[in-house]
């Protein structure tokens, strides 16, 4: 595998259109391995999607390179998978759906019931950090959809990186868009987004921990908390992928 400088490539690409990272990662870095979208079906994530279905549309990236999974958590709203079936057939893309080694039930009776109530770290741990980590092994890179003004850790993100916490590269095409960035694209395009986004929800995760609420201010409400632990590079968790 091809040594990717990292560092240089951000740099090089902190002026360039979410579109030209992306053809660069679906043609340029997949040629040296394996580049993988992780998306949670917002609304970034949805124009990614498009940006990705034109790209192929338009014979810029092959099809066969493009890889797209959801962490599937077992917690996702309705609305949500809904969602995906319809990305799915509009898109004609392939969203790969990963799901933790132990089933609800099972992390019930191991760790207590509604350990992301009593624990959500360790839930957030269990169901998406191990299951990406697993995931993203033997892959080049990984792309986002973070956003700068969406918290301080992605504040400090840049457009390609080096992953610390999975050990690989990691690819940020929506860095520098704003929220009104995202709706006007959506708008003008006719992407499908989730409806709860209707009703007062701007962040939409795992549906015990999420609530309306502008930005991420609905995560995890009531506690200190509004990261998953994927986009903290300095995560106490970092490197200790053991159940």
């Amino acid at each position: 595998m091809k040594e990717i400088n990292w560092s240089e490539l951000g740099k090089s690409f902190q002026d360039k259109s979410a579109e030209e990272i992306l053809e660069y990662s679906f043609s340029e870095l997949s040629a040296h391995g394996e580049v993988l979208f992780l998306t949670a079906f917002g609304p970034e994530g949805c124009v990614i999607l498009k940006m990705i279905y034109d790209l192929a549309s338009q014979q810029k990236i092959k099809k066969e390179k493009i890889i797209i999974a959801n962490l599937d958590t077992g917690y996702q709203f309705k609305e949500t998978l809904e969602l995906k079936d319809t990305l799915e057939k509009t898109y004609q893309l392939k969203i790969e759906m990963i799901q933790p080694s132990l089933s609800i039930d099972q992390q019930n009776q191991k760790y207590g019931k509604d350990l992301f109530k009593s624990d959500p770290d360790q839930c957030c741990y269990l169901r998406k950090l191990v299951p990406l980590n697993n995931l993203l092994t033997g892959k080049l890179a990984w792309i986002t959809s973070i956003r700068k003004e969406q918290s301080e850790h992605r504040a400090m993100a840049k457009a390609f990186e080096y992953d610390k916490k999975f050990k690989l590269g990691k690819i940020n095409p929506l860095l520098n868009w704003t929220k009104s960035d995202i709706w006007k694209y959506i708008h003008e395009h006719k992407i499908p987004y989730n409806s709860l986004l209707d009703k007062g929800y701007d962040s939409i995760g795992c549906e015990p921990c999420t609530s309306p609420g502008e930005d991420r201010k609905g995560r995890w409400a009531g506690k200190d908390k509004i990261e998953c632990g994927l986009h903290i590079q300095d995560s106490e968790l970092e490197g200790e992928f053991i159940i």
